[in-house]
């Protein structure tokens, strides 16, 4: 595999090890306000956007720092070892 293509590997896996997280509660905040406001019978959005307003600023302050701290890694991996790499073939 060209080492390019293993470096956009490596980020496109951290990328989705961190975003994982969000989009799984939002997707379960999603689906359990689209329950309850079918079997209520309530069309009013502001609470399904309410919801996940609150979610996505809860996740942001409980990890937030997580998510930063793996994007953190790869790019002190990639710029530790960027002076190996210009001697290295890409193809």
């Amino acid at each position: 595999m060209p080492f390019y293509l293993q470096l956009l590997q490596e980020a496109l896996t951290v990328t989705i090890g961190a975003i994982t997280p969000v989009l799984v509660v939002l997707l379960i905040i999603g689906v359990a306000t689209a329950i309850l406001q079918s079997a209520l019978q309530w069309e009013d959005q502001t609470l399904s956007l309410l919801l996940k307003t609150i979610a996505m600023i809860l996740l942001l302050l409980l990890g937030g720092a997580t998510a930063m701290g793996r994007f953190e890694t790869l790019a002190t991996l990639w710029i530790g070892h960027a002076g190996a790499w210009i001697y290295k073939p890409w193809w």
